[in-house]
């Protein structure tokens, strides 16, 4: 029997070893039925890699994390077949979930992330510090690189009017130009050419010393990150400059090594180049931008006035940056900016031309305290040289003589400091300092029938001290009050005016008196967030203005307009206030905003008529008695769907004169150069994969050209467009078009009528690189 045990047990074991292998086989092949691998890749709305993402990936109650690598791609091996849930979140944009079906194959994704919510965007322009757009007190717009890329306007302050109260001196944009037509001015508060408002980048002073103009092309449009808008008197922190408000361009800081170009071409012979380049090296960060730009531009005299003397209003401009920042340790930093410009443009006639050449730098050191304290100091400097010539024109448009020749050196140099520390968690003070000054003149040299009948050097140096400090006090989580004070002292010192007869040679000279004022600019402002949906603010200030050695020093010649410098200029006050609510409806797709403001100016500068003649226009820069500004303003923020978005803007203001003792026939008269009515409106649809295309719109009501309302310029309405499709990850080719609808609108009356530009389209492309 023993014998035959193992005979019989052999059958038994091989059923056994065969079952087991079965089992073993049966189960592997349910584990890999039931598991696949998912995997993808997390870029921008560019089409751009965004490396460091977090991905989460919830599946029941189990729940696995990873993040992206340095190309965007993520991978959760052996996941289950079930039903899942992807969120991904990075620094900067909103966080995006995706439901991936139950299934057994392998699972491959692209997520687009969206930037984050205008709630989540910070205002550094309102209280020279950092504050949550959303809480802050003023009125304060931003404008952001998908905006500026996605616009069919080309020049930088073309963009900014799609923010409805900004206006410059002129309705024409600064591709043609002349610069001193090119001064800032919102909710009506006016201009004759310096600008009412502060225009900064990167927090120093970026206008012209001498004139208060703004060269708007000095700056690399590729090198513009973001545009931030404070509207409403804004002396109490940026000085006397700031009557109106501050515009503040920030640049790009590169994060990594970044690359962007920009290349178009258009009608009117209008090739156009902007690049920027940005890289970092260990504690070193460095970029480099640069812009090229030419048109032969259009003939801006109406046709029915034109005379052989009229020529296209050309342009050429070229401009670079470099700026160098070095990282001293992880709480401070050191850095260097140069800006270099050069410009040159025909303004309509055979001989009138103006040149401008300019470069500027500054360096500042940031540093931030264990305490969360931080310091900063800025220090900036630079040249210019303006040159323009003037010519009378002949009634028929047929001829014309050369006026006069003028040479506008200056210099200019400033410091400011500024210091901020965290009292309490829920009070911050602010402290600073700031001086600066401006040395600048006018050679001028004048003609009388075409032969030289004098020599005038007029000028002098200006210098401005200003000390104030803020109490930023968050009295509850929905309440903030700030409170700002400022003192400032404006001098003008050396002041000269020389002037040589012909062919006699003799010379006078007229030597000014030193002059000296004073301001004290306070500001209260709160906000009040009333629920998740509505807030409210409020605030009330003082402003001002000093004028500028340009209107003190410096006359100028428009056509048969000749306007005549004042020495005796006072600084303008402004004494004004705003109030109104803001709702956040249908979770935060629709924002919309309204305020009530006004504004009285005492002792404005206007462009005042001394006499009219057939030949000539005269007028002179004088104070007046007081204007008064008042207004509304309302804004519309739609998110209609996941691509698509709409936003419109309206302001109302009645800016009239309200005292002027020289001469009461002007009080009750509209303030020059101020539309009462103005609408923008943007639409956009964001979709890479498919197309992009933006629509901007701006209508504007008539105003005055002159200070007797008797020079009217037309209401009108202009229309850009902007269209771009993706070729890959790194390319995209665009249309644009500005005035689409082809308007001859006008932009000046001398009293001969100028026009706006008409249709402007170019074709081009964008390139993106990062690594």
């Amino acid at each position: 029997m023993p014998a035959f045990a193992p005979i019989h047990g052999r059958p038994q074991a091989r059923r056994l070893l065969a079952t087991l292998l079965l089992l073993f086989s049966a189960a592997c092949i349910a584990q890999t039925a039931g598991t696949r691998e998912i995997r993808g890749t997390v870029e921008d709305l560019s089409l751009a890699a965004v490396p460091g993402a977090s991905v989460v990936l919830k599946q029941g109650n189990a729940r696995r994390t990873t993040s992206t690598n340095e190309q965007g791609t993520f991978t959760f091996s052996s996941a289950s077949h079930e039903a899942a849930e992807l969120v991904v979140t990075a620094p900067g944009f909103a966080d995006t979930h995706r439901s991936i079906d139950a299934g057994t194959s392998e699972t491959v994704l692209v997520i687009l992330l969206q930037p984050a919510v205008v709630s989540m965007e910070v205002d550094v322009t309102a209280s020279r510090t950092a504050l949550p757009l959303s809480e802050t007190p003023a009125s304060v717009q931003v404008i952001d690189s998908t905006q500026i890329r996605a616009s069919g306007a080309l020049e930088i302050d073309d963009v900014l009017r799609q923010v409805a109260g900004f206006d410059l001196f002129r309705r024409n944009s600064s591709r043609t130009s002349n610069p001193t037509t090119q001064g800032v001015s919102m909710r009506g508060v006016g201009s004759s050419g310096a600008s009412r408002a502060a225009v900064l980048l990167d927090g120093v002073p970026a206008t012209d010393p001498f004139g208060g103009w703004m060269n708007w092309s000095q700056i690399p449009r590729e090198a513009v990150e973001s545009v931030e808008m404070l509207r409403g008197g804004a002396s109490d922190l940026y000085g006397g400059q700031a009557l109106s408000g501050a515009v503040q361009l920030l640049t790009k800081t590169p994060e990594t090594t970044e690359a962007d170009l920009d290349l178009s071409y258009g009608n009117q012979t209008t090739p156009n180049a902007s690049a920027y380049f940005g890289t970092t090296t260990g504690k070193w960060l460095w970029s480099l931008a640069g812009e090229y730009f030419s048109t032969n531009g259009y003939i801006p005299v109406q046709p029915s006035q034109r005379g052989a003397v009229d020529n296209p209003a050309s342009s050429l401009h070229r401009n670079g940056e470099l700026q160098v920042q070095r990282q001293l340790s992880q709480r401070s930093r050191f850095f260097v900016r140069g800006l270099g410009y050069d410009d040159s443009r025909h303004n309509g006639t055979i001989i009138e031309l103006n040149r401008t050449r300019a470069w500027q730098s500054a360096a500042g050191f940031d540093w931030s305290g264990a305490a969360d304290d931080v310091l900063q100091v800025r220090g900036y400097g630079g040249a210019e040289d303006y040159h323009q010539t003037f010519a009378s024109v002949s009634t028929n448009r047929n001829s014309e003589a050369l006026a006069r020749v003028q040479q506008v050196p200056s210099r200019q140099w400033g410091l400011s400091v500024q210091y901020l520390r965290p009292i309490t968690r829920r009070q911050t003070l602010l402290g600073g300092v700031d001086f600066a000054q401006v040395t600048g003149e006018s050679d001028d040299e004048i003609f009388g029938n075409a032969t030289p009948s004098s020599v005038v050097n007029a000028g002098g140096r200006d210098r401005s001290t200003g000390i104030w400090a803020e109490d930023i006090a968050r009295l509850t989580r929905r309440w903030i009050v700030t409170g700002v004070l400022r003192f400032d002292d404006w001098q003008t010192v050396e002041g000269r005016n020389r002037t040589t007869a012909f062919p006699s040679r003799q010379s006078s000279l007229t030597s000014f008196p030193d002059r000296s004022e004073t301001a004290v600019n306070p500001r209260l402002a709160t906000h009040y967030q009333l629920s998740d949906r509505f807030g409210l603010r409020g605030s009330v200030y003082r402003s001002f203005r000093s004028p500028t050695l340009n209107e003190l020093y410096r006359s100028f010649r428009l056509g048969n307009i000749l306007t005549l410098a004042n020495q005796q200029l006072l600084a303008e006050r402004l004494t004004g206030g705003e109030a109104g609510p803001a709702e956040r409806l249908f979770n935060g797709k629709l924002n919309l905003s309204e305020s009530f403001f006004w504004a009285d100016v005492h002792r404005p500068i206007a462009n005042v008529t001394q006499s009219v003649t057939p030949a000539l226009i005269t007028r002179q820069r004088q104070n007046l008695g007081s204007t008064r500004a008042r207004g509304l303003e309302a804004q519309a923020d739609l998110e209609l769907a996941k691509f698509v978005g709409v936003a419109a803007q309206y302001q109302f203001v009645d800016a009239v004169v309200t005292s002027y003792p020289a001469d009461s026939r002007l009080v009750g008269l509209r303030v020059p150069e101020v539309p009462r009515h103005e609408f923008t409106f943007q639409f956009h649809y964001s979709n890479p994969r498919i197309v992009t295309l933006a629509l901007q719109g701006r209508s504007s009501g008539s105003v005055f050209d002159d200070d007797q309302n008797t020079l009217t310029l037309d209401s009108y309405f202009k229309m850009d467009a902007f269209i771009s499709r993706r070729l890959n990850s790194y390319v995209d080719l665009y249309v644009a078009g500005e005035n689409l609808l082809n308007q001859h609108y006008m932009i000046a009356r001398t009293p001969i009528v100028t026009l706006g530009s008409p249709l402007v389209a170019r074709a081009g492309l964008q390139l993106h690189l990062r690594r």
